[in-house]
């Protein structure tokens, strides 16, 4: 899953999960729990989301919880056995837990 895929698949979510108005755009960057835009239910409720259209399990113990707070980290997180993907210029690499 490339990482704009893993950006719509959350937009998705929080479309549908959350009463945001249309406010909230989702980037790579987006804090997602120090924005207030998802609290520590939602949170779980969204790996829970992730994992079942992923087909992967995120280890949540074996994470560093700073990394998990922002998009970036998590798509690094949740799609880690999928190797380096290419995006943006750039490579954005599994994370190494």
């Amino acid at each position: 899953m490339s990482q704009d895929q893993f950006l719509e698949l959350l937009n998705n979510w929080i479309r549908s999960n959350k009463n945001t108005s249309g406010k909230w755009k989702i980037s790579a960057d987006t804090e997602l729990l120090g924005s207030g835009l998802l609290d520590s239910f939602d949170f779980l409720d969204l790996i829970v989301h992730i994992e079942s259209k992923t087909g992967k399990k995120i280890d949540l113990a074996a994470a560093d919880p700073s990394e998990l707070s922002v998009v970036r980290g998590l798509w690094n997180l949740a799609l880690k056995d999928e190797g380096p993907t290419r995006q943006s210029g750039g490579i954005l690499a599994g994370a190494g837990i």
